[in-house]
């Protein structure tokens, strides 16, 4: 019966992509946040979002947290319906993407070295690993395999050059980032969700358990850390800016110095996030119950 369900969902999520695929990226962008600014309220992780922004903003009151669902679903909608239009961003990133930060890309493609960005699930996060292939950046990127095995290849589709690549998270991901990293190529990690293997690190004045492999590789590699931000300009447009590499920790205690590598670049993503609060991904628990 399992089998069956998962089948059928991975019939429906195709079909899906391919009629939005056949639409103008504008309008897949524009009804994909229409749908979800209608749907996302009923579900179920509408109120693990609302809790989550009134624990993040308890100074907010009920109509400025319902302001900032309303358009974290919108933002949700619209990078649904971004998905199957990758190749077309790409092609039209000139108009559609403002790239601040070109000089370290720049200096990355000319001299290939280990290199780790960072980054949250912010506007649409895919933008990085489509701009960065354009400059001659080609990026693993680390993501969570669906729990539906039959949806698999959907995102495999959304590697726009054959030099980028996906590492599943899993006990073989450390391996595979070690692997890449040494051979002077260049990975993405989104660090902003709770993982019961990462370390407590204070997001919004909280503890939360915080990825911090990547502090573990920069530090045992030497490899550059390099913040990157995404942000929605309105529609199907974009601003990525890509920041100097942090500065990594050096205090002769390799513990102390992970912890440190790792609540700065969450400190830099809560900036990010209270900036611009309803472009992030709420609906995750980030806290404990």
């Amino acid at each position: 019966m399992k089998k069956l369900r998962f089948r059928l969902e991975a019939w429906l999520v195709r079909g899906l992509l391919v009629l939005l695929r056949q639409l103008p990226l504008d309008f897949s962008s524009w009804l994909g946040g229409a749908v979800m600014r209608c749907v996302g309220p009923m579900l179920p992780a509408h109120k693990v979002a609302r809790r989550n922004l009134e624990l993040a903003f308890p100074e907010k009151d009920s109509a400025g947290i319902g302001r900032i669902l309303s358009g974290m679903w919108d933002n949700l909608g619209r990078t649904a319906g971004e998905y199957p239009h990758h190749e077309r961003i790409g092609r039209e990133a000139g108009r559609r993407v403002e790239l601040l930060g070109t000089g370290f890309i720049e200096a990355l493609a000319a001299k290939p070295r280990p290199a780790i960005f960072v980054s949250a699930h912010l506007a649409n996060w895919e933008i990085m690993p489509i701009v960065g292939a354009l400059h001659g950046v080609y990026l693993s990127s680390v993501y969570r395999r669906p729990n539906n095995p039959y949806l698999a290849s959907v995102f495999e589709d959304r590697l726009t050059h054959p030099q980028m690549s996906l590492i599943a998270k899993g006990p073989s991901a450390g391996r595979e980032l070690l692997r890449v990293l040494r051979q002077d190529r260049p990975v993405a990690m989104l660090i902003d969700q709770k993982l019961r293997e990462g370390i407590p690190v204070s997001f919004f004045g909280r503890e939360a358990m915080t990825p911090s492999a990547f502090a573990e590789f920069a530090l045992k590699l030497g490899c550059d850390v390099v913040p990157t931000r995404i942000e929605r300009l309105g529609g199907a447009h974009f601003r990525l800016t890509v920041l100097p590499p942090m500065e990594k920790p050096d205090s002769g205690d390799h513990a102390e110095d992970v912890r440190s590598l790792t609540q700065a670049a969450t400190s830099l993503i809560e900036d990010w996030v209270r900036e611009r609060p309803s472009e992030w991904f709420w609906v995750h628990k980030r806290w404990p119950d």
